[in-house]
Protein backbone atom coordinates (compact mmCIF):
# COMPACT_ATOMS: atom_id res chain seq x y z
CA UNK A 1 0.00 0.00 0.00
CA UNK A 2 1.25 3.50 -0.83
CA UNK A 3 2.89 5.42 1.99
CA UNK A 4 2.57 8.77 0.24
CA UNK A 5 2.23 11.96 2.26
CA UNK A 6 0.10 14.81 0.90
CA UNK A 7 1.49 18.16 2.05
CA UNK A 8 -1.33 20.72 1.98
CA UNK A 9 -0.25 24.38 1.82
CA UNK A 10 -2.97 27.05 2.08
CA UNK A 11 -1.68 30.12 0.28
CA UNK A 12 -2.65 33.74 0.84
CA UNK A 13 -0.27 36.57 -0.12
CA UNK A 14 2.72 34.37 0.59
CA UNK A 15 4.91 35.49 -2.29
CA UNK A 16 7.76 36.48 0.05
CA UNK A 17 7.82 33.09 1.76
CA UNK A 18 6.50 30.30 -0.47
CA UNK A 19 9.85 29.42 -2.08
CA UNK A 20 11.45 28.90 1.33
CA UNK A 21 8.51 26.76 2.43
CA UNK A 22 8.63 24.64 -0.73
CA UNK A 23 12.39 24.17 -0.45
CA UNK A 24 11.98 22.80 3.07
CA UNK A 25 9.62 20.15 1.67
CA UNK A 26 11.65 19.26 -1.41
CA UNK A 27 14.76 18.85 0.77
CA UNK A 28 13.13 16.08 2.82
CA UNK A 29 14.95 12.80 3.42
CA UNK A 30 11.56 11.09 2.88
CA UNK A 31 10.61 11.65 -0.76
CA UNK A 32 7.27 9.84 -1.16
CA UNK A 33 5.13 12.97 -1.07
CA UNK A 34 3.00 15.31 -3.14
CA UNK A 35 2.45 19.02 -2.55
CA UNK A 36 -0.93 20.69 -2.96
CA UNK A 37 -0.99 24.48 -2.80
CA UNK A 38 -4.46 25.96 -2.39
CA UNK A 39 -4.50 29.59 -3.48
CA UNK A 40 -7.11 31.29 -1.30
CA UNK A 41 -7.86 34.28 -3.51
CA UNK A 42 -4.37 35.71 -4.05
CA UNK A 43 -2.83 36.92 -7.32
CA UNK A 44 -1.90 33.95 -9.53
CA UNK A 45 1.22 35.33 -11.24
CA UNK A 46 3.84 33.81 -8.94
CA UNK A 47 1.95 30.54 -8.58
CA UNK A 48 1.66 30.18 -12.34
CA UNK A 49 5.43 30.55 -12.53
CA UNK A 50 5.89 27.86 -9.87
CA UNK A 51 3.44 25.54 -11.61
CA UNK A 52 5.27 25.81 -14.95
CA UNK A 53 8.70 25.22 -13.38
CA UNK A 54 9.75 21.60 -13.97
CA UNK A 55 11.90 21.66 -10.85
CA UNK A 56 8.74 21.55 -8.73
CA UNK A 57 7.67 17.93 -9.14
CA UNK A 58 4.57 16.23 -7.73
CA UNK A 59 2.95 19.63 -7.27
CA UNK A 60 -0.67 20.66 -7.76
CA UNK A 61 -2.04 24.18 -7.45
CA UNK A 62 -5.72 24.70 -6.73
CA UNK A 63 -7.35 28.14 -6.97
CA UNK A 64 -10.41 29.29 -5.04
CA UNK A 65 -12.05 32.54 -4.03
CA UNK A 66 -10.96 33.85 -0.65
CA UNK A 67 -12.71 31.69 1.94
CA UNK A 68 -10.13 31.31 4.69
CA UNK A 69 -7.56 28.72 5.72
CA UNK A 70 -10.02 26.07 6.86
CA UNK A 71 -11.77 26.05 3.52
CA UNK A 72 -8.41 25.99 1.72
CA UNK A 73 -7.20 23.02 3.75
CA UNK A 74 -10.46 21.13 3.22
CA UNK A 75 -10.25 21.82 -0.51
CA UNK A 76 -6.67 20.61 -0.62
CA UNK A 77 -7.58 17.29 0.96
CA UNK A 78 -10.22 16.72 -1.72
CA UNK A 79 -7.39 16.67 -4.27
CA UNK A 80 -4.98 14.64 -2.12
CA UNK A 81 -3.96 11.10 -3.07
CA UNK A 82 -1.72 10.33 -0.08
CA UNK A 83 -2.35 7.99 2.82
CA UNK A 84 -1.17 10.70 5.20
CA UNK A 85 -1.73 14.46 5.45
CA UNK A 86 0.50 17.27 6.61
CA UNK A 87 -0.78 20.86 6.77
CA UNK A 88 1.95 23.46 6.39
CA UNK A 89 1.34 27.21 6.26
CA UNK A 90 2.88 29.03 3.30
CA UNK A 91 5.38 30.91 5.49
CA UNK A 92 6.51 28.08 7.79
CA UNK A 93 9.23 25.49 7.24
CA UNK A 94 10.09 21.97 8.37
CA UNK A 95 13.41 20.28 9.07
CA UNK A 96 14.62 17.92 6.34
CA UNK A 97 13.88 14.89 8.56
CA UNK A 98 10.35 15.93 9.59
CA UNK A 99 8.48 13.64 7.17
CA UNK A 100 10.82 10.71 7.73
CA UNK A 101 10.60 10.79 11.50
CA UNK A 102 6.88 11.47 11.86
CA UNK A 103 6.06 8.86 9.19
CA UNK A 104 8.17 6.25 11.01
CA UNK A 105 6.12 6.79 14.18
CA UNK A 106 2.76 6.41 12.44
CA UNK A 107 3.82 3.41 10.37
CA UNK A 108 5.36 1.48 13.28
CA UNK A 109 2.77 2.40 15.92
CA UNK A 110 -0.74 2.03 14.43
CA UNK A 111 -2.38 3.34 17.61
CA UNK A 112 -0.68 6.73 17.08
CA UNK A 113 -2.84 8.87 14.79
CA UNK A 114 -1.29 12.32 15.38
CA UNK A 115 2.46 12.92 15.36
CA UNK A 116 4.09 16.32 15.84
CA UNK A 117 7.42 17.71 17.02
CA UNK A 118 8.92 20.46 19.12
CA UNK A 119 8.70 23.86 17.45
CA UNK A 120 10.63 27.09 17.24
CA UNK A 121 9.66 30.61 16.23
CA UNK A 122 11.78 32.40 13.67
CA UNK A 123 12.17 35.71 11.81
CA UNK A 124 10.84 38.31 14.27
CA UNK A 125 11.91 36.25 17.27
CA UNK A 126 14.06 33.18 17.84
CA UNK A 127 12.59 31.24 20.73
CA UNK A 128 11.17 27.83 21.44
CA UNK A 129 7.44 27.56 20.92
CA UNK A 130 6.69 26.09 24.32
CA UNK A 131 4.10 23.34 23.93
CA UNK A 132 3.01 21.68 27.14
CA UNK A 133 3.22 17.86 27.35
CA UNK A 134 0.00 16.30 26.10
CA UNK A 135 -2.62 15.07 28.52
CA UNK A 136 -6.30 15.26 27.76
CA UNK A 137 -7.34 17.46 30.69
CA UNK A 138 -4.78 20.19 30.03
CA UNK A 139 -5.21 19.91 26.26
CA UNK A 140 -8.93 20.69 26.62
CA UNK A 141 -8.00 23.91 28.40
CA UNK A 142 -5.21 24.96 26.05
CA UNK A 143 -4.24 23.42 22.71
CA UNK A 144 -0.71 22.02 22.59
CA UNK A 145 -0.77 20.44 19.10
CA UNK A 146 0.34 22.63 16.18
CA UNK A 147 -1.47 22.46 12.87
CA UNK A 148 1.67 20.96 11.30
CA UNK A 149 1.31 17.38 12.49
CA UNK A 150 1.22 14.16 10.46
CA UNK A 151 -2.17 12.44 10.42
CA UNK A 152 -4.10 9.86 8.41
CA UNK A 153 -6.25 11.06 5.54
CA UNK A 154 -8.94 8.55 6.50
CA UNK A 155 -9.17 10.11 9.97
CA UNK A 156 -9.57 13.56 8.46
CA UNK A 157 -12.42 12.30 6.30
CA UNK A 158 -14.13 10.57 9.24
CA UNK A 159 -14.15 13.82 11.20
CA UNK A 160 -15.36 15.80 8.19
CA UNK A 161 -12.45 18.22 8.00
CA UNK A 162 -12.15 21.65 9.55
CA UNK A 163 -15.21 23.61 10.68
CA UNK A 164 -15.28 26.59 8.31
CA UNK A 165 -17.63 28.48 10.65
CA UNK A 166 -14.79 28.90 13.13
CA UNK A 167 -12.34 31.69 12.30
CA UNK A 168 -10.03 30.87 15.24
CA UNK A 169 -9.10 27.62 17.00
CA UNK A 170 -10.34 25.51 14.07
CA UNK A 171 -7.27 23.28 14.40
CA UNK A 172 -7.93 22.76 18.13
CA UNK A 173 -11.53 21.85 17.35
CA UNK A 174 -10.29 19.33 14.77
CA UNK A 175 -7.82 17.74 17.18
CA UNK A 176 -10.53 17.40 19.82
CA UNK A 177 -12.71 15.50 17.34
CA UNK A 178 -9.88 13.09 16.57
CA UNK A 179 -9.01 12.52 20.22
CA UNK A 180 -12.68 12.01 21.08
CA UNK A 181 -12.64 9.18 18.54
CA UNK A 182 -9.70 7.54 20.29
CA UNK A 183 -6.71 8.98 18.40
CA UNK A 184 -3.43 8.65 20.32
CA UNK A 185 -0.85 11.43 20.19
CA UNK A 186 2.95 11.35 19.90
CA UNK A 187 5.36 14.27 20.22
CA UNK A 188 8.91 13.94 18.90
CA UNK A 189 11.24 15.80 21.25
CA UNK A 190 13.26 17.44 18.47
CA UNK A 191 13.01 20.88 16.87
CA UNK A 192 11.73 19.85 13.44
CA UNK A 193 9.05 22.52 12.88
CA UNK A 194 9.71 26.25 12.49
CA UNK A 195 6.86 28.71 12.90
CA UNK A 196 7.34 32.14 11.39
CA UNK A 197 6.45 35.24 13.37
CA UNK A 198 6.54 37.80 10.57
CA UNK A 199 8.28 41.14 10.87
CA UNK A 200 5.35 42.77 9.09
CA UNK A 201 2.58 44.01 11.36
CA UNK A 202 -0.29 43.36 8.94
CA UNK A 203 0.11 39.60 8.59
CA UNK A 204 -2.36 36.95 9.71
CA UNK A 205 0.41 35.73 12.00
CA UNK A 206 0.25 38.84 14.16
CA UNK A 207 -3.26 40.25 13.85
CA UNK A 208 -5.10 37.81 16.12
CA UNK A 209 -3.39 39.02 19.31
CA UNK A 210 -5.89 41.82 19.91
CA UNK A 211 -9.02 39.88 18.95
CA UNK A 212 -9.76 38.60 22.44
CA UNK A 213 -13.54 38.84 22.00
CA UNK A 214 -13.50 36.72 18.83
CA UNK A 215 -11.14 34.23 20.46
CA UNK A 216 -13.53 33.91 23.41
CA UNK A 217 -16.53 33.42 21.14
CA UNK A 218 -14.76 30.69 19.20
CA UNK A 219 -13.60 28.93 22.34
CA UNK A 220 -17.17 29.00 23.67
CA UNK A 221 -18.42 27.41 20.43
CA UNK A 222 -15.83 24.64 20.75
CA UNK A 223 -16.77 24.08 24.39
CA UNK A 224 -20.45 23.72 23.45
CA UNK A 225 -19.68 21.40 20.53
CA UNK A 226 -17.58 19.08 22.69
CA UNK A 227 -19.35 19.57 26.01
CA UNK A 228 -19.92 15.85 26.60
CA UNK A 229 -16.21 15.17 26.15
CA UNK A 230 -15.33 18.07 28.44
CA UNK A 231 -17.66 16.66 31.10
CA UNK A 232 -16.14 13.20 30.75
CA UNK A 233 -12.77 14.73 31.55
CA UNK A 234 -13.86 16.67 34.62
CA UNK A 235 -14.47 19.99 32.89
CA UNK A 236 -18.22 20.46 33.13
CA UNK A 237 -19.39 24.05 33.53
CA UNK A 238 -19.76 23.82 37.32
CA UNK A 239 -16.21 22.45 37.69
CA UNK A 240 -14.77 25.24 35.55
CA UNK A 241 -16.55 27.89 37.63
CA UNK A 242 -15.20 26.24 40.78
CA UNK A 243 -11.66 26.38 39.36
CA UNK A 244 -12.12 30.09 38.63
CA UNK A 245 -13.37 30.79 42.15
CA UNK A 246 -10.46 28.90 43.71
CA UNK A 247 -8.01 30.73 41.49
CA UNK A 248 -9.44 34.10 42.55
CA UNK A 249 -9.16 33.13 46.23
CA UNK A 250 -5.53 32.08 45.75
CA UNK A 251 -4.66 35.31 43.95
CA UNK A 252 -6.33 37.41 46.64
CA UNK A 253 -4.31 35.67 49.35
CA UNK A 254 -1.07 35.68 47.38
CA UNK A 255 -1.10 39.33 46.37
CA UNK A 256 -1.95 40.65 49.83
CA UNK A 257 1.67 40.09 50.86
CA UNK A 258 3.65 43.15 49.77
CA UNK A 259 6.96 41.39 49.17
CA UNK A 260 5.35 38.79 46.93
CA UNK A 261 3.78 41.59 44.92
CA UNK A 262 7.21 43.10 44.54
CA UNK A 263 8.82 39.81 43.47
CA UNK A 264 6.01 39.22 40.99
CA UNK A 265 6.52 42.65 39.40
CA UNK A 266 10.28 42.10 39.20
CA UNK A 267 10.24 38.68 37.62
CA UNK A 268 6.98 38.28 35.69
CA UNK A 269 8.08 40.07 32.47
CA UNK A 270 10.87 37.59 31.77
CA UNK A 271 9.37 34.44 33.16
CA UNK A 272 5.79 34.60 32.02
CA UNK A 273 5.73 36.44 28.70
CA UNK A 274 4.26 34.35 25.91
CA UNK A 275 4.04 34.75 22.16
CA UNK A 276 0.89 33.92 20.27
CA UNK A 277 0.27 33.28 16.58
CA UNK A 278 -3.03 32.64 14.86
Amino acid sequence: MSEKISVIIPYYKGEDYIYETLKSVYDQTYQDFEIIIVNDGSDRTLLNSIESNEAFKNLKIIHQENQGQSSARNNGVKHASGKYLLFLDCDDIIDKTFLEKTHKILKNKPEIRICYTKGKFFEKTDKEWVLQPFNTFDFLIENCIPITALIYKEDFEKVGGFDTKLNYYEDWDFWIYLIEKGAKVNKIEEFLFFYRIRNTTNSLTNTSIDNSSKLSDNFFEIYKKHYTFYKQNGLDFHSIMSLIRENKKYKAKYYNEWYRKLMYKLFKPKKYQRIYKN
